[in-house]
């Protein structure tokens, strides 16, 4: 959406145009980022969309594989990425604000006819563990241990399948995902959580490093603070609220 007015806090930043088209790339990723009905919705996407709308900004989006996602911010074929864990490597290739947009815990689900009790990396030792490829889980322990199988799927929905199934022991799924997805797909008789996460970070936009980039990460971490005491964040956050008692 874009306004016509001035924003007083885009003036605050020079080398920031207003007006302007920003293309922003992203995985599908429910509760974050997903289509509906032919439509995007999710939590971090409308938090960007008002965010960006109070800049006077109108937005891009495209939904690709993670992979092909990190190829368009970091080639500056897409001006950023939604939702990326920060490691050394990423902040040498792109620009990540101060202020992030939600926090990441990845757990461990489990089918309950089968669990695998989990208190540190050890025990998943011989186990075959559902992931998602090219991300990071906030713990490169878990990423480069080599005890056990990583086994990747494409989709949330896939790995808590597989679990149904028995194709997997277990799968790391962001809690806030795999509880929407859960929900969804009506499995929270058959498939369990364990609380504990096996890793955990903040999820961010982050912005490839271009003329300009640094001005507008600036004045987005700025504006999405501001956003973030608002009523109308809390509505955001309250619609894709799933419930965790039924661990």
């Amino acid at each position: 959406m874009r306004i016509s007015h001035l924003v007083l806090p885009l003036l605050l930043w020079p080398g920031v145009s207003l007006a302007a088209n920003l293309k922003i790339v992203s995985e599908a990723w429910a509760p974050y980022i997903f289509e509906h009905d032919g439509q995007l919705q999710g939590v971090d996407y409308e938090t960007v969309q008002q965010v960006f709308s109070q800049l006077g900004y109108h937005i891009e989006w495209e939904l690709t594989p993670w992979k092909r996602a990190m190829l368009s911010v970091t080639s500056g074929r897409a001006d950023a990425i939604l939702d990326i864990l920060p490691d050394a490597e990423r902040r040498r290739q792109l620009i990540f604000p101060s202020e992030h947009l939600s926090i990441n815990d990845s757990v461990l689900f489990y089918s309950r006819r089968h669990p695998h009790p989990y208190a540190r990396l050890e025990d998943l030792r011989g186990l075959t563990i559902g992931v998602a490829p090219g991300y990071l889980y906030g713990n490169s322990a878990f990423v480069t241990a080599d005890y056990f199988t990583r086994e990747p799927a494409p989709t949330v929905e896939a790995n808590l399948l597989k679990l149904r199934t028995q194709r997997i022991d277990l799968a790391l799924i962001d809690r806030r995902a795999g509880l929407y997805v859960r929900q969804q797909l009506g499995l929270e008789q058959q498939i369990g959580f364990d609380p504990q996460p096996v890793g955990s970070g903040k999820l961010f936009l982050a912005f490839h490093r271009g003329a300009g980039k640094v001005e507008l990460s600036h004045a987005f971490s700025t504006q999405l603070k501001r956003f973030k005491q608002s009523q109308e964040y809390q509505q955001i956050l309250s619609r894709y609220r799933s419930n965790e008692a039924n661990k």
